[in-house]
């Protein structure tokens, strides 16, 4: 059985050999020197060029979008009116928007950029799924920077970023210098705080020249710089580039991790009431904390603390720790008892049974409930296995058919199942 072929409009996944991270950990020493990898799809490319330009066009008509002209940020930026679609719609952009800004250089760029869309949200699981295999999903999240500009030297100066980098370029090139993250420590620069990490700013690079690390990335391989490396793009001359920036951050603290689920548990309702008062304990030798009995309201606030920590971590794991992305990416087929499908490893689906016949069916990052949790249990014990299965087999009484077929249907429109012929 092989997975159905796709059609013009079809999400196309990286096709990302089993030997890939071995050979890039190997290439990068364990993820702590710069290099230069092979895009691992047969297909050369690992984001089409026309899906990252819809991402743009999302990022523009969205006005979630800044916009450096010459190193300046531009605090209400104003853009030409049509976002490009096609390689020279964006070259002619770019210039319309260097004369309306009467600048020589001009980068537009979105962190966060993959709310913008669901389709490059899932290459980019699909492709970061052997690293989270290897790694684990790091606490902060996987984060991608969609980068669009003409120009000849970085619009942000000199900086590190604090965490592991995959830059892919889509369009144009990318020839970075690089430095060692303790390069700098006696140099004297003034630090300023950047979004992901430290920048010196713009200065001339020319006296650590020969000091630094030269690569070069052009479509069809991905430049990797490990967390905390100093580096600098610059050209011989302004050049037009589209690429996207995969950042895993991995220094996260378990505190700053665990906050988000913490302050969901501390909003609920019930623990914004006046608490109960708390009994005097009487004096003597403890030998455990665990001697001690705690209020009521305080035990339901610890296990609400809990159950949201679990919540989370469900969440995070179902997405691979890919932060956006999610919503519906394609058209079902007419699905039946006879269609086979099998799901992905690289999008894992979970149901929680809550012992009421209801659950939480978690899936991409999102949680939702699932009315009726028994119905659908086989369907997700199917999917988990990552094999192809017939939708007849997951159902188990007629009557759950439509519950079933349901279900399957949305899971296929959202990417994370696959139909097999």
């Amino acid at each position: 059985m092989t997975t159905a072929p796709a059609d013009s409009t079809a999400i196309r996944f990286p096709e990302v050999p089993a030997d890939f991270w071995e050979q890039a950990f190997l290439a990068t020493d364990g993820c702590t020197r710069p290099a230069v990898l092979k895009v691992p799809d047969s297909s050369g490319h690992l984001f089409p060029m026309e899906d990252v330009l819809e991402l743009g066009a999302n990022i523009i008509n969205a006005k979630d979008v800044s916009l450096n002209v010459d190193g300046t940020l531009l605090k209400n930026p104003v853009l030409p009116g049509t976002p490009p679609t096609t390689v020279a719609e964006f070259e002619q952009y770019l210039a319309d928007l260097a004369a309306q800004n009467d600048a020589k250089a001009v980068t537009y760029t979105r962190d966060y950029c993959l709310r913008h869309s669901d389709r490059v949200a899932l290459m980019t699981r699909s492709f970061i799924s052997g690293f989270v295999d290897r790694r684990g999903i790091p606490a902060p999240g996987i984060n991608v920077v969609y980068i669009a500009g003409h120009y000849q030297e970085t619009w942000i100066g000199l900086h590190n970023d604090w965490c592991n980098t995959f830059l892919v370029p889509v369009h144009g090139r990318k020839k970075i210098m690089l430095w060692e993250p303790d390069y700098f420590t006696d140099a004297g620069l003034e630090e300023k705080a950047a979004f992901n990490g430290i920048c010196f700013g713009h200065l001339d690079v020319s006296p650590y020249a020969a000091d630094a690390l030269v690569l070069e990335a052009k479509p069809g391989e991905i430049l990797f710089i490990p967390e905390n490396w100093w580096h600098y793009n610059q050209l011989p001359a302004a050049e037009t580039s589209l690429a996207l920036s995969i950042g895993i951050f991995s220094n996260g603290t378990p505190a700053a991790a665990a906050q988000p689920a913490i302050k969901a548990a501390l909003q609920m309702p019930q623990f914004n009431q006046r608490a109960e008062s708390h009994p005097r304990l009487p004096g003597g030798v403890l030998t455990s904390l665990t001697d001690v009995e705690l209020p009521t309201d305080a035990e339901a606030l610890l296990q609400a603390i809990r159950d949201s920590l679990t919540v989370h971590q469900l969440a995070r794991s179902t997405s691979n720790g890919v932060i956006g992305g999610g919503g519906a990416l394609r058209e079902a087929p007419e699905l039946t008892a006879d269609s086979v499908l099998r799901g992905r490893a690289d999008s894992p689906v979970i149901l929680l049974q809550t012992g009421d016949g209801t659950g939480l069916l978690f899936a991409l990052g999102a949680m939702s409930r699932q009315p009726n949790a028994t119905h659908v249990t086989r369907l997700i014990e199917h999917l988990a296995t990552g094999q192809p299965f017939r939708v007849e087999q997951t159902i188990t009484h007629p009557e759950h058919a439509l519950a079933v077929t349901a279900l399957a249907r949305s899971l296929y429109e959202r990417g994370v199942a696959e139909l097999v012929v």
